[in-house]
């Protein structure tokens, strides 16, 4: 089943935005996507609607035992994928993909294009057909540059020089084998969004009441909640949602003895 986002917004023309959210509802954003068949080495613009779907998403077929790739450039939903991921503090990646037949899939990976070298994230095993949800960090999880003479994957950094140019971003699926040729792979929900690592959080106490305390960034809504247990039913907000970019100080009046903790849930704001 496909995850659903949420706190859909509309995005200027042409922007590139933290936070920006493909759904793939419109046809021509899906067919602005490209299709890049390793078997052929030809490029295509990317199949919109997969036959029989219940949603609509950009999808690819397997042929020749090869990999395929779904990507975007700057010709790609408004260019809004592509540029500098550093200025806008974009951080992590996450989509949902489908995979038609499990038993001939291998793997797949994200890739970035940046200042004409390819970055490779760690390779995702898919544990079944259909939809699942894949979600990489730039900074917490390992990316890779493969290094032609040796044949052979190296680590490395991506730094804010790096993520300054970013031209293209997508997945790259691989197949066991050609028993897999005439399988789909498909892509949707393509989501760029800022570190989703939660803010560590100070709680002092003064009387009858309670200051807690974090630091917020750019595209994330936090809400301040309480519990008098730590059962997941037990929480409660403490007041409304909001964004902040810096420091937070929250005062809550205690009655009693209780626990606090920070929920963080990133903004999405779908392409035009």
């Amino acid at each position: 089943m496909k995850l659903f986002l949420f706190l859909i917004l509309t995005a200027p023309m042409g922007a590139q935005i933290l936070g920006v959210f493909e759904p793939f509802t419109k046809q021509e954003n899906g067919e602005s996507w490209a299709f890049y068949n390793y078997g052929t080495d030809e490029i295509f613009n990317a199949p919109w609607g997969l036959l029989g779907s219940e949603d609509s998403e950009i999808y690819a077929i397997f042929s020749q035992g090869s990999g395929v790739s779904l990507y975007a450039d700057i010709i790609s939903s408004s260019g809004s994928f592509v540029g500098n991921y550093s200025d806008t503090e974009i951080d992590t990646i996450r989509c949902d993909v489908f995979v038609e037949d499990i038993n001939s899939f291998s793997d797949a990976e994200f890739y970035i294009l940046a200042g004409g070298t390819f970055y490779y994230s760690d390779s995702y095993v898919i544990e079944q057909s259909g939809w699942s949800g894949l979600q990489s960090s730039l900074s917490d999880d390992q990316w890779y540059i493969f290094d032609d003479e040796d044949g052979e994957f190296i680590p490395v950094n991506l730094t804010s020089t790096i993520l300054s140019d970013v031209s293209e971003v997508g997945l790259n699926f691989y197949p066991i084998s050609s028993a897999a040729d005439g399988r789909a792979v498909a892509l949707d929900n393509f989501t760029l969004l800022p570190d989703l690592t939660t803010p560590e959080v100070a709680i002092s106490t003064e009387n009858e009441s309670a200051e807690i305390s974090f630091t917020g960034i750019e595209g994330i809504q936090y809400t301040v909640q309480t519990a008098s247990n730590l059962q997941e039913s037990s929480w409660t907000n403490v007041d409304s949602p909001f964004g902040i970019v810096g420091e937070s100080t929250t005062i809550v009046p205690m009655v009693n003895k209780g626990f606090f903790r920070i929920s963080s849930q990133p903004f999405f704001v779908e392409t035009p």
